[in-house]
């Protein structure tokens, strides 16, 4: 029996939830509060020592990290494998995981405390949210995040992920100018890995950034055309939950515009 211990926005999970649609296989869900800081309880803790979702329990057996879940699942699951055979797919496949756990994931982050929930957890008394940063185990990540939090999107950190951001439009839009999908013929682990991070752009009110590159565009629509969008994200992730990620506060858009117009300057000088 697959228990899932996962979050409903975690990019993370949603990649882990894909590839359990993708693959048609069931499981027993347990969501994690994370604003409530459910991920520090010691029960929790126990199953994921780094305070972070998802973790996938099978039998007794706890796998964590979610790109390496979702080769897990591939291997037990039934139907098309979603690694490819060929070598070159499946290392341009590992390519793309790659990215997304080493450079992208932190920068999601940054860019989604730096807009979306920052108001409501400043919101909270100053010890609240104090208490709730020093738990975060990656001092890197815990420094970040309080960053972001006190200065929004005039953090340095904000100009970083947005830059990161577009390399990886970038990359993504070389391969799908002849290409459907990011690594082989058909979908792979690596589109279900990249999808979340796409979206969450959409999500935070960024959807320009997407505009700009029609072949990403193009995949993404292909992405949520297939049943398991909808089974893992759309019926996760309430309305009501995206529209207040996509509120900015007064002044937010301005300056954001403003930086993706000096990235685009920038970039057109260098080449």
């Amino acid at each position: 029996m697959l228990t899932l211990f996962h979050n409903a926005v975690s990019t993370c999970s949603q990649k882990v939830r894909w590839m359990l649609s993708e693959k048609q296989m069931e499981f027993a869900s347990r969501e994690i509060d994370l604003l409530a800081g459910e991920q520090h309880a010691d029960w929790y803790t126990k199953i994921h020592p780094d305070h972070v979702v998802p973790a996938l329990l099978d039998d007794e057996t706890v796998i964590l990290e979610s790109s390496l879940i979702m080769m897990y699942l591939d291997q037990i699951g039934g139907g098309e494998p979603l690694v490819p055979d060929d070598p070159l797919e499946a290392h341009r496949m590992r390519s793309w995981t790659h990215l997304i756990d080493h450079k992208i994931h932190a920068e999601a982050a940054v860019i989604t405390f730096a807009l979306g929930p920052r108001h409501l957890v400043n919101a909270q008394p100053a010890e609240t949210r104090e208490a709730a940063i020093s738990r975060i185990v990656d001092p890197i990540a815990r420094a970040q995040r309080r960053s972001v939090l006190e200065h929004g999107v005039e953090a340095p950190e904000f100009k970083t992920a947005i830059e990161r951001f577009i390399k990886m439009l970038d990359e993504m839009e070389t391969r799908l100018q002849h290409a459907q999908w990011l690594a082989g013929a058909a979908p792979t682990i690596a589109d279900g890995a990249v999808l979340p991070y796409v979206l969450r752009l959409e999500h935070l009110s960024l959807d320009n950034m997407i505009a700009a590159y029609p072949g990403v565009t193009a995949w993404l629509a292909r992405m949520k055309q297939r049943p398991s969008f909808a089974s893992a994200v759309e019926q996760w992730i309430p309305d009501e939950v995206i529209a207040f990620l996509r509120q900015m506060a007064p002044g937010d858009q301005d300056a954001l515009q403003q930086l993706l117009h000096d990235i685009e300057t920038t970039k057109k000088d260098a080449s």
